[in-house]
């Protein structure tokens, strides 16, 4: 989701995918928050890792994935990571979980913010909604540490881009001075940000 020229983003849904509307992505919202209930944290966390796995198997069919996965593998990250995977079992476990559609999920929320009739269908719909149980199913591929990283990084990269979208409309011009509650807004601090 990029915003075209005009400034607005528009949402397209694909020709052979289902048609969303805001129930039908309010109730995907609610089912999966319903669905925390009855899951443990290893399951609930083992389906994102799943799904961080199948998205960077997903993305590392393209250049720029394969690209970024040969030079994780040929380094220490990837060596480290992997001996960590191994010996943790990490992989084996994620591996045994179903896949969270963690990227479709992303989509389907962002557009939930976009919604113009977002309030009136709230007040619609029977909240929370019923639990019909878990979608997904094992994935084939074992999932590997350098999948999970990968996945990390597509699922990152298009958050970034929805909430730079989701901004665009009303953010000021880059050369002005922005504040927040009264301070100047500063960059973030921690090594990791420098």
């Amino acid at each position: 989701m990029t915003p075209p020229q005009s400034g607005r983003i528009r949402l397209v849904d694909g020709v052979d995918g289902p048609g969303r509307t805001t129930a039908t992505l309010v109730a995907s919202l609610a089912a999966r928050l319903a669905v925390l209930h009855m899951v443990s944290g290893a399951e609930a966390i083992g389906s994102l890792t799943a799904g961080f796995c199948a998205l960077g198997r997903e993305v590392s069919r393209t250049a720029e994935g394969a690209r970024l996965r040969r030079a994780i593998e040929a380094g220490r990250p990837g060596l480290n990571g992997n001996a960590l995977w191994s010996t943790l079992r990490i992989g084996e476990w994620a591996s045994e979980m179903p896949a969270s559609p963690v990227l479709d999920q992303l989509r389907n929320d962002v557009a939930l913010l976009l919604a113009p009739d977002l309030e009136a269908t709230l007040e619609l719909l029977p909240i929370p909604s019923q639990i019909t149980g878990a979608a997904g199913s094992l994935d084939e591929e074992p999932s590997t540490f350098i999948d999970c990283l990968l996945g990390l990084w597509a699922f990152s990269r298009e958050l970034i881009r929805a909430v730079e979208a989701l901004a665009a409309p009303t953010l000021p011009p880059a050369e002005e001075m922005v504040t927040w509650g009264g301070a100047n807004v500063s960059e973030p601090e921690g090594s990791l940000l420098r």
